[in-house]
């Protein structure tokens, strides 16, 4: 049993997360994501707490975190969109999960 819950707590500590984080007034710049071997989320900027809101200078931003840090941020250029695709976000994602 012991081993059983190292493992789910292993499992669950080893996540890829994806956060896109936007402002209502640019949501036309949103990236449509699908993406997999993640767990992903999206959220207004205007909806987090000021401390966060801070550390965000340009929207869309997408913040990839990796046992709970953050290893890689995309923001927007000066049009506010970002220059990224979903397939290079998705080849980032794999290559974190050794895949």
């Amino acid at each position: 049993m012991k081993w059983l819950i190292f493992l789910l707590s292993f499992s669950m500590y080893s996540q890829v997360e994806v956060i896109q984080i936007n402002a209502a007034w640019n949501k036309s710049n949103d990236l449509n994501l699908h993406l997999k071997n993640c767990e992903y989320s999206y959220t207004l900027l205007e909806s987090q707490p000021k401390h966060i809101q801070s550390k965000i200078k340009s929207v869309p931003t997408i913040i990839i975190l990796k046992d709970g840090r953050a290893v890689r941020q995309y923001q927007a250029n000066i049009s506010l969109r970002l220059n990224i695709t979903e397939e290079e976000i998705q080849n980032y994602i794999n290559s974190l999960n050794g895949k």
